[in-house]
């Protein structure tokens, strides 16, 4: 009976080390821009720093929302109706 138990205990330990050991390797997600101006988001982090527009990211959905905000906020503001 003991045998068992311990070894229930070394499984359940095994699981949870691997569980952490999986969240740590999880890839983040960036938003780059390659040399011809195309933004993309990649899951790796780039060699060259100076590509990286934003992130890390640790989704997909979330450097993707930011990639489509980035072009958003990209477009030239409209001037004031009333002016300076």
């Amino acid at each position: 009976m003991m045998g068992k138990m311990v070894k229930l205990i070394v499984v359940m330990v095994a699981l949870i080390a691997f569980g952490m050991v999986s969240l740590a390797v999880a890839a983040d997600f960036y938003v780059v821009k390659d040399a011809a101006g195309k933004v993309s988001v990649v899951d790796k982090k780039p060699a060259d720093e100076k590509s990286i527009v934003k992130g890390p990211f640790k989704t997909k959905e979330d450097a993707e929302k930011s990639m489509k905000a980035a072009g958003a906020a990209g477009k030239p503001a409209k001037p004031p109706a009333e002016g300076c």
